[in-house]
Parts: C-alpha cells; structure tokens; sequence
C-alpha cells in the first residue's frame, strides 16, 4: 500500500488545493477534506495505478476551515410511516 502526505492549502477562488509531498504529480483540489482524500486516491491509481492509497492529510495549523469543508455530511430522506 502506497502512503501520501499531502499538503492542504487554501487556494485563492476559496477552495481547497492540496498536493502529495512525495509525488509533486500527485496534486487536486476540492470543496472538503473528505473530497480531497477521496480525489487524491483517484489521481494516485490513474497516474500511478495504484489501487490502495494512504492518505495523510496535513493541514497548517494557520488554515482555518469552514464548517463546510471540514467534512462531507449525506444527508439521507426519512420515508414516511
């Protein structure tokens, strides 16, 4: 299994940009945390055909988060009794 740091900052147009420390290739962006994990493990199998990613994420702590883009939060409907 393949492991990555990947280093988040926040972009100028106020989304996240974020870039593997061990593979500068290995580069995304995204709207959460969650999307950023989740779109580095896609860049990592279709440049390097890896299947099984680690992902670390590391965030500065002088980044500050909205609420929003801390996580992916699905939300699902209740049926009616």
């Amino acid at each position: 299994m393949k492991g990555y740091h990947v280093l988040v900052r926040q972009a100028e147009d106020g989304w996240l940009a974020a870039h593997a420390l061990e593979d500068d290739s290995v580069h995304t962006q995204g709207r959460t945390l969650d999307e950023i994990t989740e779109n580095i493990r896609e860049v990592a199998e279709l440049l390097r055909g890896e299947k099984r990613v680690q992902v670390e994420l590391v965030v500065p702590a002088a980044l500050t988060l909205p609420n929003r883009a801390k996580t992916t939060r699905r939300r699902t409907k209740r049926k009616a009794a």
